[in-house]
């Protein structure tokens, strides 16, 4: 019909309706605002200075071989509200396209809409056609606030090869991806390069792929629940948050209810970078509950893990510290505990019960391997084991090869610690007098 899009005129308030809205966009100068009035299957190229209001309940859903809403690679300003469902429909074999892809070096885009929706294609290593996708290489925004991200089968909000200084501003309810319920679909569901904030209500990954990825810049992210569920053959299984794949100096501040990760992968994962994690569970059904390779501040009330623990191996130019209440897993091996320190770790575990549940390995506590170069200091920590193998470690904190010092501020456990393991507090001083406190009773369970 021929009311199908309007153009009203940003001096006169004169509104003017065309057939389509190529011919509406051409119309249209700068300040003038563009109107939606009815679904449409066609592109919404973005002009510079033109809004776009789309009515409520309108669908967007492109079903040829584009993206639905673009900026071309041509950097601009533009606002599109209303609350709009945003859709891309196109699919062959090989092709997928995005429902918004905004790749301009300088472009500053913020969307307002109900829903957007991509069908994507399934792929254990590349983003392809993820349902918003953002490449932009200057100072450039984005912002977008809606109810629900989906995608079939890829990844649900991309940023890549993005300046640290692009600007991200994120605010749904869902973010959901693999919902086509095949095996091996889907994608990460956030992958983020840039610095601003996100607010999201629930991150779900049916499938392949991570929750959160944090390549580039300082995001602090407020996310009440992340869970995937690995339903894949694709190895590795990916954790749940993950903080890797830039230069070393990201920053993710990441609030949370609970992180969990069922059927594989690790619950949370940082290989470079700087993480704060402050929330209350994080929980592994069989994949580490953390694995801690660079600078990390956990505040969390449970870490829990159903077959494994946290893996610590940091080297000593990077600090680790959990604080948590209770902490629980299993020793997957003769060389595991619930925490165990790889090659060299530098950490402060602080205020946690600390209990091995397993009982078909040895049952460690705290597991140190042979490496003296571990920096290690516990406050307020209770260390409970049971007996699963007498032939077998089962002490609370065991030290593999030679001896070390470990830092001391009240620890109480259910059986002695290592004999090779010094706890000290302070420097150059020696036990008894450095040893505050070290308590061993069977009462404690």
């Amino acid at each position: 019909m021929a009311t199908e899009v309007a153009v009203v005129n940003a001096s006169s308030g004169v509104k003017t309706f065309y057939s389509t809205y190529a011919l509406a966009r051409a119309a249209a100068n700068e300040l003038d605002l563009i109107e939606i009035w009815a679904d449409l299957d066609e592109q919404i190229l973005l002009k510079n200075l033109v809004d776009v209001w789309v009515v409520p309940g309108r669908i967007l859903n492109r079903t040829a071989q584009e993206p639905t809403i673009t900026d071309n690679g041509t950097s601009l300003s533009c606002n599109i509200f209303g609350n709009a469902i945003i859709k891309n429909s196109f699919q062959t074999t090989q092709s997928r396209y995005e429902c918004i892809k905004i790749t301009g070096p300088e472009s500053k885009v913020s969307i307002v809409c109900d829903s957007i929706e991509g069908i994507g294609r399934a792929s254990s290593s590349l983003y392809l056609g993820p349902s918003v996708f953002i490449g932009t290489s200057g100072t450039s925004k984005f912002q977008l606030l809606c109810n629900s991200v989906i995608n079939k089968n890829n990844a649900a909000i991309v940023f890549q090869g993005c300046n640290v200084n692009t600007e991200i501003n994120i605010r749904a309810k869902k973010i959901e991806t693999g919902t086509f319920g095949q095996q091996n679909s889907g994608s990460s569901a956030i992958v983020t390069e840039g610095t601003g904030y996100i607010d999201i209500d629930e991150v779900v990954c049916l499938n392949y792929g991570s929750c959160l990825i944090h390549k580039k810049g300082n995001v602090t992210a407020n996310i009440r629940k992340l869970t995937t569920t690995n339903n894949t053959t694709y190895s590795p299984l990916l954790p749940t948050v993950e903080v890797s794949g830039g230069d070393g100096t990201q920053n993710l501040n990441l609030y949370f209810d609970e992180i969990q990760n069922i059927n594989g992968g690790d619950g949370v994962k940082v290989t470079q970078g700087i993480v704060k994690l402050i929330g209350r569970r994080i929980y592994s059904e069989s994949g580490l509950s953390m694995d801690l390779a660079s600078n990390a501040f956990i505040q969390c009330d449970e870490i829990i893990n159903g077959t494994k623990g946290i893996n610590i191996h940091n080297g000593t130019s990077t600090l680790a510290t959990i604080d948590a209440n209770y902490i629980e897993g299993k020793s997957l091996n003769a060389t595991s505990g619930v925490i165990t320190c790889e090659t060299s770790s530098n950490f402060i575990l602080r205020n946690a019960k600390i209990k091995n549940v397993g009982s078909a390995n040895n049952s460690v506590g705290i597991y140190i391997d042979t490496s003296t170069n571990h920096i290690i200091e516990i406050e307020n920590i209770i260390v409970v084991t049971i007996d699963p193998k007498p032939t077998l470690p089962n002490q609370t904190i065991f030290k593999a090869g030679s001896g070390i010092n470990i830092k001391n501020l009240t620890l109480f456990v259910n059986k002695a610690i290592s004999s090779n393991i010094t706890l000290k507090i302070g420097t150059g001083i020696d036990p008894p007098d450095g040893n505050f406190k070290y308590i061993i009773s069977t009462d404690i369970t």
